[in-house]
């Protein structure tokens, strides 16, 4: 699990138990929903608090509120605050506060309660007997925070079998180890919780960028549109996560729609050519280069050469590199002139393993074969000597292209082979000859 229990060593180093070191410091997902669920009691007691009392610290406001969290407030969350998706799972819920009444603090049975909906939301069980849920719910919390209850004791409590709590703890534990004890947690602190709607949508899409569930990103990034429509950033991580490359550029043409609505049809015309340099601009310029790329893996040449171009009108200083995709398209597509105008308007000062490859493509679809190309092969490997091995498969390549790129090395021979496989593949006369220098 990705917590951290009471009783194991403190991950700041300091050789302490976690409980005796920095728990108190931390704020988790649940505190932050006890804050939403308070909010009401907060606000009434502001308004008798004198101007010296209003300006007390924020930590210290938190602990008059949280200290009053009673057993109707989480009855409240649980019918008013939390989403279900069977009237089923809401019972439990409100069965799991009873079951937990006198044993434990308000702020654990909050968490009991947040586990549970995440998990009955993203697994949606069929409850039989609502007691070895709760089993295992308990069971999983005490092993969380040190409470050491056995299973046995469990099961007579909820009068269940042992091996019944057993299956459900290995369930609620795959949950965990995907979306974390705080679960679905996010959404309800993003709705409940401050802000614009657009900065709400942010803050969960950070939380998508942090994921390693596709699922998890995939609802995040959903919940923020719900929130928010008009988030580029959020169909771009629907693309990514799509299964098929048709439904991926469905969801980069509405990304693309939304960059529009949410810059303003004027923001283009006052803005253009110093896009990127403007940080509210980087979602649209990454989502069209992103339909770009697709478009050229996808067969649609021309439109791919549509959308980069566009992209450089807006940021001639081009941050994404889009020259480089649109040289190969245009050396594609047999536009040579339009190919030459872009190498030669980028290239000149960009000693990049695309733009001296891509010269030795444009000097064999003008003139074949000539002395002047093998000068320009003898100047592409002093820049990168790695591209022919993977152009002509002495390498393998991987399946993705690299997180990290620099000048002459192998991660940026494997990117150009990657991006410009599609340019490569239709010149088999260019690697034969390639293949023999």
């Amino acid at each position: 699990m990705s917590k951290v229990g009471r009783n194991d060593l403190c991950p700041c180093g300091s050789g302490k138990k976690y409980k005796k070191c920095c728990l108190d410091k931390e704020t988790s997902a649940v505190e932050s929903i006890l804050r939403l669920v308070t909010t009401e009691d907060a606000a009434a007691q502001e308004a008798v608090f004198s101007e010296s009392v209003q300006e007390q610290s924020a930590a210290e406001a938190a602990v008059r509120t949280e200290s009053k969290l009673t057993l109707p407030k989480l009855k409240k969350m649980v019918a008013r605050e939390l989403k279900w998706e069977h009237p089923a799972h809401e019972q439990l819920a409100l069965q799991l506060i009873e079951s937990m009444r006198n044993q434990y603090d308000r702020e654990l049975i909050l968490e009991a309660l947040v586990l549970w909906n995440g998990f009955s939301r993203q697994t949606k069980p069929a409850v039989k007997k609502a007691g070895s849920f709760c089993a295992a719910i308990e069971y999983l919390l005490s092993e969380e925070y040190g409470f050491m209850l056995s299973q046995t004791d469990l099961a007579d409590k909820y009068e269940v079998t042992a091996a019944t709590i057993s299956r459900k703890v290995k369930e609620l534990y795959n949950y965990v180890e995907e979306y974390g004890m705080g679960g679905e947690a996010d959404e309800l602190i993003a709705l409940n919780g401050p802000g614009t709607p657009q900065e709400k949508a942010q803050a969960l899409l950070y939380k998508a960028v942090e994921a390693t569930s596709a699922k998890r990103r995939v609802q995040l990034a959903e919940t923020a549109l719900e929130i928010y429509p008009d988030s580029p950033d959020a169909y771009l991580i629907l693309a990514e996560e799509s299964e098929n490359e048709h439904e991926a550029r469905k969801f980069l043409k509405a990304g693309i729609a939304a960059g529009r609505r949410e810059l303003g049809e004027l923001y283009f015309t006052k803005n253009k050519g110093y896009f990127w340099g403007l940080t509210e601009t980087r979602p649209y310029i990454r989502i069209c280069q992103s339909y770009a790329e697709s478009c050229w893996f996808g067969g649609k040449a021309e439109e791919a050469a549509e959308i980069l171009e566009h992209i450089l009108e807006l940021n001639p200083d081009d941050n994404t590199g889009a020259r480089y995709l649109l040289a190969a398209v245009y050396l594609y597509s047999n536009q040579l002139k339009e190919a030459e105008r872009v190498i030669k308007n980028y290239g000149e000062d960009d000693a990049v393993a695309a733009f001296a490859y891509d010269r030795i493509v444009l000097e064999f679809k003008k003139n074949g074969i000539t002395s002047q190309l093998k000068m320009l092969y003898r100047v592409a490997r002093g820049v990168n000597k790695h591209v022919p091995d993977y152009l002509l498969g002495v390498k393998r390549l991987p399946h993705n292209l690299p997180d990290f790129v620099g000048m002459g090395d192998s991660n940026e021979a494997i990117e150009y082979v990657i991006m410009h496989s599609r340019l490569w593949a239709s010149m088999p006369d260019l690697l034969k000859w390639m293949l023999k220098q």
